[in-house]
């Protein structure tokens, strides 16, 4: 079964026990509306009245949007996820899919869905969503490819970050730009038209093709 731990969010700004409650309400209205209407569009006004704080509040401990939203994404509480132990890399794989589907994956793609476009002309912003959204989360394909690699399903030399880079960009797809539902009927088919036969493929030696003469 998956196991998901919460982990303790950084705290913001703030001084003190009532300062830090406060300013973490600031920081997960701040996330609620950048998932809903996107960075363009969140304005510190709409923060302030869904955290039920005053903007005086808020400018005084972030002087903008940009610095309020990298907080925001920094203090983030990371859910921990211990990677499906079907028995078999196809079953992880599916089970996975649906960790990522049904759990994180869902707010993780709606949170990277509405700062996407903020995140090509602000590189500081692009930078704290990797970090935090993307290069945290390397482990569970790390776990998959390991436990698969013990099993014999894998070479040892297969490549982890096929997983990570592959699966998050077709759910992604999926689910935001086309719309459609991630049903079991697709997981299955990424799990073994694309998924398997790419990390078997990753973890094999190719022999480069002999010059034509």
């Amino acid at each position: 079964m998956t196991e998901l731990a919460q982990r303790p969010a950084t705290p913001p700004h703030g001084a003190g026990a009532r300062g830090t409650a406060r300013d973490a309400a600031i920081c997960q209205a701040a996330l609620e509306l950048l998932a809903e209407v996107g960075y363009d569009r969140m304005s510190m006004d709409a923060v302030a009245a869904r955290a039920r704080a005053s903007k005086a509040t808020i400018y005084r401990h972030w002087p903008g949007k940009r610095e309020l939203v990298l907080d925001a994404v920094r203090s983030r509480a990371v859910p921990e996820v211990e990677p499906p132990d079907t028995g078999s890399l196809r079953g992880d794989i599916v089970a996975l899919l649906r960790v990522m589907l049904e759990g994180i994956g869902g707010e993780d793609l709606s949170l990277m869905a509405g700062v996407l476009r903020a995140m090509r002309s602000t590189p500081e912003l692009a930078d704290c969503m990797r970090t935090h959204i993307i290069d945290e989360k390397r482990y569970i394909s790390r776990t998959l490819v390991r436990r698969a690699v013990e099993r014999g399903e894998l070479p040892p030399t297969a490549d982890p970050d096929v997983f990570h880079e592959v699966a998050p960009a077709l759910m992604f797809f999926r689910v935001l730009v086309c719309g459609t539902p991630a049903d079991d009927e697709f997981l299955h088919h990424i799990a073994d038209d694309v998924l398997v036969p790419l990390l078997v493929r990753s973890g094999q030696k190719t022999t480069p093709c002999k010059e034509s003469r």
